[in-house]
C-alpha cells in the first residue's frame, strides 16, 4: 500500500490548526508541514500547542517544507539564512518531523565551481540537522538552471556524502523539466527520502506552471509510471500530495480536504487494478 501524506499548500489559505483537523476527519494521517505557515501559527502560540494538534487529531508530521537559499548565500543573507535554518531545525525537532525540504538556489548565472559550494554548503547544514535528528531533502526544480533535473541532483548528493542527505522528487518537477527516465536508473532507493505527487493540466509542457497542477486522475502527468519506477528503485516513503491549485484554495477546509482523499483513493484503487490503463 501506497503512504500518503499531504502538503499544507495544498489548502494553502487555510489556518495550521483548522487544516489539521479537517486532514484527521478525512482519513488523513500524514502531514507535510508548510513552514512559513506554521511560523505565523507560532507568532502566537507554541511548539508545544503545534504538537498537541498534531497528537490529538493523530496526525504525523512527516516532513518540512521548507528552507531555501542554503547553497550558495553568501556573507549576511548567509548569516540570516543560517539563523532561519537553525530555527527550523529546532521546529523540526520538537514536533518529531524527520525531514526538512531544501529546494534549489536560483543564481543570476550559474558557474561550474557554484556545485562544490554548494557541497560544501550543505555538508554544513547537513551536520547541524544531523544533531536535531534531521535529514535534509534536495528538491531540483522544473526549469532551474542549478538544479533542474534529478541525475544532476542525484549526481550532487552522492557528492555531498552525508547518510542524512537525499533528494525530494516531485512529479511535476520531473514531468516538466528536463529530467529523463533514465535518470531513475542514477538513484538508488536510499537516495529518495520524500515524493510530492500531483498531476497536471493536459498543456504544452513548454508552458507548464505550479498553478497548473490538478489532483491525481485529473491531468496527463503519468503517475503510476513514475511510482513505479520508484517501486523499482526500492522506495517506500511517503507520497505528499502537494498542489498550488487556486480552485482547491478556494474551497472550504473541510470540502478541499474531502476532495484530495477522494483523488488518493481513487489512485490507490488504480495502482492495484493491473488492468487499469491510467497513466
Amino acid at each position: 500500500m501506497i503512504k500518503f501524506a499531504i502538503n499544507e499548500a495544498t489548502t494553502m489559505r487555510a489556518g495550521f490548526a483548522a487544516e489539521i483537523k479537517a486532514y484527521s476527519h478525512t482519513g488523513f494521517k500524514a502531514v507535510e508541514l508548510w513552514l512559513p505557515k506554521l511560523e505565523r501559527y507560532l507568532g502566537e502560540h507554541t511548539l508545544e500547542d503545534a504538537d498537541n494538534i498534531l497528537k490529538e487529531n493523530r496526525i504525523k508530521p512527516i516532513a518540512a517544507c521548507f528552507q531555501g537559499d542554503l547553497m550558495l548565500s553568501k556573507r549576511e543573507k548567509r548569516k540570516q539564512v543560517v539563523k532561519s535554518f537553525k530555527r527550523r531545525l529546532e521546529i523540526c525537532q520538537s514536533l518529531s518531523c524527520p525531514v526538512l525540504v531544501v529546494p534549489t538556489d536560483f543564481p543570476e548565472r550559474v558557474k561550474l565551481s557554484m556545485y562544490d559550494e554548494a557541497i560544501s554548503n550543505i555538508q554544513e547544514t547537513a551536520d547541524a540537522a544531523e544533531e536535531s535528528g534531521v535529514s535534509l531533502a534536495i528538491e531540483f526544480i522544473q526549469g532551474a538552471s542549478f538544479l533542474g533535473t534529478l541525475e544532476t541532483t542525484a549526481k550532487l548528493v552522492k557528492k555531498i556524502k552525508r547518510e542524512n542527505v537525499g533528494i525530494v522528487l516531485d512529479m511535476f518537477h520531473f514531468y516538466a523539466g528536463k529530467s529523463k527516465w533514465e535518470d531513475f536508473d542514477t538513484i538508488s532507493k536510499e537516495d529518495i527520502l520524500l515524493v510530492h505527487l500531483n498531476d497536471v493540466k493536459d498543456i504544452p509542457r513548454e508552458i507548464m506552471g505550479d498553478k497548473d497542477r490538478v489532483l491525481p486522475g485529473e491531468g496527463i502527468l503519468p503517475v503510476r509510471e513514475i511510482i513505479g519506477r520508484l517501486e523499482k528503485v526500492g522506495y517506500q516513503g511517503y507520497y505528499s500530495l502537494e498542489l498550488f491549485n487556486e480552485e482547491l484554495w478556494r474551497m472550504p477546509i473541510q470540502k478541499a480536504a474531502k476532495k484530495a482523499m477522494k483523488s488518493l483513493r481513487s489512485l490507490q484503487g488504480r495502482m492495484l487494478d493491473k488492468s487499469s490503463n491510467y497513466s
